[in-house]
């Protein structure tokens, strides 16, 4: 497939690039200016117009990812970009879009004091179909997209997969952050760079028409519930946080 990663020089899209690279024909844009990366920024509508023309699919990763993030900066990068993506992708006839969504969208149910922190006093196991609970601005603009994603899959029928991506890092290691008051989280939502190119790989791939999945590793103390990602995504984790703080 020719696939379109907006975001595509950040962590995410970078590790996406090493591990599917051989297997599908990948074009990273973001607004970085590197040779291997075309530059465009996506809360201008002239500046996205044309450039998915001949793309099946697309993986829509370019946002502000902090849940710090004012309603400016998630207005312009995750709000009015998820928008422009999502009417290039009309226009130019995309199959598939893949949107980096967050675990943050559910997290308003776990935090401890604020969204980097968890509550390890809270046993959740939480569902795709739970209602939401934001923690952040951030959060909320990421609704958006997901509901923005179900409007032109019912009305355009345009395959969408809501990726609710838990925290990956990129040195692959979550025992980094033993000692901090962030700990607690990571061992809860870490994805490691392995299971992130898989449940890509599997949510590019399988039929669906709209789906919201979680995508952390199997970790042990897990908050998120991933039966419904196995089941629909097939999607196998094969790596823990756990060990990294033993």
């Amino acid at each position: 497939m020719r696939i379109g990663i907006t975001g595509g020089a950040g962590t995410v899209g970078t590790v996406l690039h090493s591990g599917l690279d051989g297997e599908h024909d990948l074009v990273r844009f973001d607004r970085t200016e590197r040779e291997d990366v075309a530059a465009v920024r996506f809360d201008n509508a002239a500046d996205v117009q044309g450039v998915f023309e001949g793309l099946q699919a697309v993986i829509h990763l370019a946002a502000d990812p902090s849940p710090n993030a004012d309603w400016q900066s998630v207005r312009d990068n995750n709000v009015e970009a998820t928008f422009q993506v999502m009417e290039e992708c009309r226009r130019a006839g995309v199959g598939r879009v893949i949107f980096a969504s967050t675990n943050h969208v559910m997290h308003g149910n776990a935090v401890l004091t604020t969204p980097e922190t968890l509550d390890p006093s809270k046993q959740l196991a939480m569902k795709g179909k739970d209602p939401p609970n934001p923690d952040s601005l951030y959060a909320v603009s990421k609704l958006f997209g997901e509901h923005l994603g179900k409007l032109y899959n019912e009305r355009y029928g345009i395959e969408f997969v809501a990726m609710r991506i838990g925290w990956i890092t990129a040195d692959d290691d979550p025992g980094s952050l033993q000692g901090t008051r962030a700990a607690d989280y990571m061992r809860a939502v870490w994805l490691s760079h392995r299971d992130c190119v898989q449940i890509f790989r599997q949510a590019l791939t399988m039929p669906l028409g709209f789906f919201v999945a979680y995508a952390t590793s199997d970790n042990t103390r897990n908050i998120y519930d991933l039966t419904e990602t196995r089941r629909v995504l097939g999607y196998e984790p094969q790596d823990n946080a756990e060990p990294a703080f033993a």
